[in-house]
């Protein structure tokens, strides 16, 4: 610590000079009408953006929800749907990974706020369809209207010639009717509309009838490009260190390059429409160039040639010869031929498929699609690779399912879905045999073994005015090691030998299958198979529903999902069994929620305990249950009021809620032996708590005196815990937590000033307290267009200050027409008073530009 003055000095003095990023750029005031797109954008000291999420509270609901930032033109973009920003201000955080793995968070300590603006202008229309005010006679045709109102509707009425259009809905932005003009001249229009915000308003238009024309020709191109070079010189970065001299020549230098190059083409005549699109997309240091391409071009192209004809599957499986991918890029292509719009289409390349929210949803493949989408039938085929491989690292994944669906238009569905994603090994002729697999041998992946997955999904629903209901099963095979292919005949021969079941005639019906269809070279029959089959963690099945009472406000919900169901083609909770109901409603512009939810994991095989059970409960399962079966179970309650905009006063927010968190070892240990019976209770997984929040928020109006705009926000979260027990045994401990943060902010022409304070504390035992100061300020249209320091100090306390933290940065950005130039340094500092070998004083200078168009 002798060198703590010294660092001291010289973390003024780099303060005062210091570049350094701003990390979300997120006004004070953010519309709630509009779609909101976040920028992250990373201090050099945080690294290089593997994966992060833009989290933000919605109110009545405990937990944040999150969209996931994607690489745009080099600059990392979360989205929100503006449908999402319901409430009087936004509360958000930002949480990343680097390619390190370290996690960092923005703000590090709480969250940030931001005012929603309101809109106070009724709503107006613009035709978008047809052109212009002409229908064709005796034709179902589509109306649409863009809906030019700053917010959406929350109630409208349509009238056709003085009879209430039906068959009419409000989308997002767009406001469409189906009519079937009869023989007369015109036809008479009437929209009543109001928003969410209250504004009112009712037009009238008159649509003209005359005869069909002719079909159109349309043709249509775009391009886009992106370049961006970014230079980072970081210091201090290898080794916990305050030494200004180790830290000054411990240097990091990195020069990055992110480039996108691509286009796109739509050609229609009649019936027939063309789409095109390719890009050249890539991230990667400009030292790994040479490396890298035409390696990852090449197999781009080797991609294509395998998979282009979709029915030659001796192509689609052989790589001999084929250049092995070792670097990774965003590079994407797509071909698409519809026939009558969405009625019948085929596409090949880069693109997006969704079957069913548990099985597959939103599923990058590269491979082919083709598609028929009928208003009483609906058929989806596809196949290709979900994962294009990576050597000595990841296996190439092939894909093949389809989807098949009845419905009656919107009202009623009923579709089915399987889908097979395996690690791509090669032929099952050649695999049976024991031969090692070639794409393996080539991609150098001795230790990793490849899995195989297999899903299956039915579902069915209503959609109408009075409500929507969802309803889904699904079933998945998993085996996590693939490597050992069987021969099924030999296995067939096997099991009659030794006095099994003769299996011979199901495996008859197989080959056939197999000489039109190559079924198991998708899906390898295999050892992994049947171990699982023994150890009865093959198969996870998923089922639940949900019911959405829009007139109420309400959602109701209930899924039950076992630990061993996994879809590669999808992302869902497991081992988890969850039901609920929530509803949101306003009230004389006060909004109230309300809801409770049931949450329980450690879910039993849903299969053997759940159906089997229930069919020929004789087999249900009877084994004693262990300390291992103790289930984590949930109880929440929620209710919330927030009241409207005032134009003073502003808004405030008060939420209750009350956890109790429990499990169902009583339950258990009924069941068992008093010695187990014992164990279960005692069990340190046997807790009992009771948890009461109260939380409530505060914004202020905005205060606007001549050239001087203010506004101001206060929060506070405390909560009441009562551990009834704890590792099974009774307790009467009970602790507060508490918390608040204050923050303000002052806007004066081309300046701005915001501050914040947030500070955290318990009443438990050896908790930790901290505290944590923030400001930002900000010119803008100098020589720069911005100049922004930021600063913050953030300290942690038990019984005495126990470490501390100081991180400031200085942010100058300059555009020239297309092309966009940033300079970044930023510094931090951490003190540690109990572990001087935490003590750490890093900087990192990032010097950027970009050329868009």
């Amino acid at each position: 610590m002798k060198y703590k003055a010294i660092t001291c000095i010289v973390l003024i003095v780099m303060v005062s000079v210091s570049l350094f990023s701003l990390a979300l750029d997120i006004p004070n005031e953010v519309p709630a009408y509009q779609n909101l797109s976040v920028i992250l954008t990373p201090s050099p000291s945080e690294g290089t953006v593997k994966e992060a999420r833009f989290f933000f509270y919605q109110e009545g609901k405990r937990e944040p929800l999150y969209s996931e930032f994607a690489e745009e033109k080099g600059v990392w973009i979360a989205k929100v749907p503006y449908t999402y920003l319901t409430d009087e201000e936004l509360v958000y955080f930002a949480v990343m990974q680097n390619m390190d793995g370290k996690i960092f968070r923005s703000p590090q300590m709480g969250e940030q706020k931001a005012r929603l603006i309101k809109d106070t202008n009724p709503p107006k229309l613009e035709l978008l369809s047809p052109a212009s005010f002409a229908l064709v006679k005796g034709k179902e045709q589509l109306i649409v209207f863009k809906i030019l109102d700053e917010s959406a509707l929350s109630d409208f009425t349509i009238t056709l010639d003085g009879q209430q259009a039906l068959r009419s809905g409000v989308f997002g932005q767009y406001l469409s009717l189906l009519v079937g003009p009869s023989d007369k001249k015109e036809s008479v229009v009437q929209i009543s509309m109001k928003d969410r915000y209250g504004n009112s308003t009712t037009e009238e238009y008159t649509f003209t009838i005359s005869a069909e024309k002719a079909p159109s020709f349309v043709a249509d191109a775009n391009y886009q490009t992106n370049l961006e070079l970014a230079y980072v010189l970081g210091m201090g970065k290898s080794a916990n260190t305050t030494n200004i001299e180790s830290v000054l020549s411990d240097l990091d230098h990195a020069l990055d390059v992110s480039f996108e190059l691509g286009g796109d083409a739509y050609l229609k005549a009649g019936p027939v429409a063309l789409e095109l699109q390719a890009s050249l997309k890539d991230s990667l240091s400009a030292f790994e160039i040479l490396d890298a391409y035409p390696n990852t071009l090449l197999a781009d192209l080797q991609n294509i040639l395998n998979l282009y004809n979709p029915i030659n599957f001796a192509n689609e499986f052989d790589y001999t010869g084929d250049i092995v991918r070792k670097y990774e890029n965003d590079n994407s292509f797509l071909v698409k031929i519809s026939l009558f719009g969405p009625i019948l289409s085929y596409q090949f390349g880069d693109q997006k498929i969704t079957f069913q929210k548990e099985t597959i949803n939103d599923l990058g493949l590269r491979g082919s699609s083709i598609g028929i989408d009928l208003p009483f039938f609906e058929l989806m085929i596809s196949k290709g690779l979900t994962d294009l491989g990576l050597y000595q690292v990841a296996w190439p994944q092939n894909f093949f399912g389809f989807k098949t669906a009845i419905k009656a238009r919107e009202a009623w569905y009923l579709q089915t879905n399987i889908s097979f994603i395996s690690s791509l090994q090669g032929r099952y002729e050649s695999l049976k045999t024991g031969s090692a697999s070639p794409i393996g041998s080539l991609y150098g992946l001795g230790s990793v073994t490849p899995d195989q997955n297999m899903v299956m999904g039915l579902s069915t629903g209503f959609d109408n005015r009075f409500f929507t209901l969802d309803a889904t099963f699904s079933l998945s095979l998993y085996n996590d090691n693939a490597s050992s292919v069987l021969d099924v005949n030999q296995l067939a021969t096997d099991l009659k030998d030794q006095g099994g079941p003769d299996v011979s005639t199901y495996v008859g019906y197989l080959d056939k299958i197999q000489g039109v269809f190559p079924i198991l070279d998708y899906f390898l029959p295999t050892n992994g198979l049947i171990a699982g089959v023994v150890d009865k963690d093959l198969w996870g099945i998923s089922y639940g529903a949900d019911v959405n009472i829009p007139s109420v406000g309400m959602d109701i919900w209930i899924r039950k999902t076992d630990a061993t169901y996994k879809s590669l083609g999808s992302s869902v909770a497991t081992d988890e069994f969850t039901y609920g109901a929530f509803a949101e409603k306003s009230f004389a512009k006060f909004t109230f929620s309300g809801g409770y939810s049931y949450k329980k994991d450690t879910i039993a095989d849903i299969l053997f305990n759940d159906i089997i059970a229930l069919v020929k409960p004789d087999l249900a399962p009877t084994s004693e249950p262990t300390v291992n079966d103790i289930a984590n179970i949930l109880h929440t309650a929620q209710a919330g009021v927030n009241t409207p905009q005032y134009k003073v006063l502003g808004t405030l927010k008060f939420d209750y809620t009350f956890a109790w968190e429990t499990t169902d070892a009583e339950a258990l240990a009924a069941k068992a032996t008093a010695a187990v019976a014992t164990a279960i209770r005692t069990s340190s997984d046997n807790d009992v708590t009771n948890t009461h929040t109260g939380e409530l928020r505060w914004r202020s109006g905005r205060y606007k005196a001549g050239d001087f705009t203010m506004n101001f926000g206060a929060k506070t979260k405390d909560s009441y815990v009562i551990q009834s027990k704890v590792d099974g045994t009774s307790s009467d401990t009970t602790f507060w937590e508490y918390s608040y943060g204050v923050s303000g902010g002052v806007n004066y022409q081309r300046y701005a000033l915001t501050l914040g304070f947030d500070h955290a504390w318990s009443t438990e035992a050896a908790s930790l307290t901290s505290m944590g100061y923030d400001a930002k300020f900000a010119i803008k249209d100098t020589f720069f267009d911005t100049i922004s320091i930021t600063g913050s100090f953030d300290q942690a306390f038990k019984s005495s200050l126990e470490a501390y933290k100081i991180t400031t940065s200085l942010a100058l950005d300059k555009r020239f027409g297309p092309i966009s130039t940033s300079a970044v340094f930023d510094v931090s500092y951490y003190d540690s008073l109990v572990d001087n070998t935490a003590d750490t004083l890093n900087a990192t200078l990032t010097v950027k530009g970009v050329f868009s168009k």
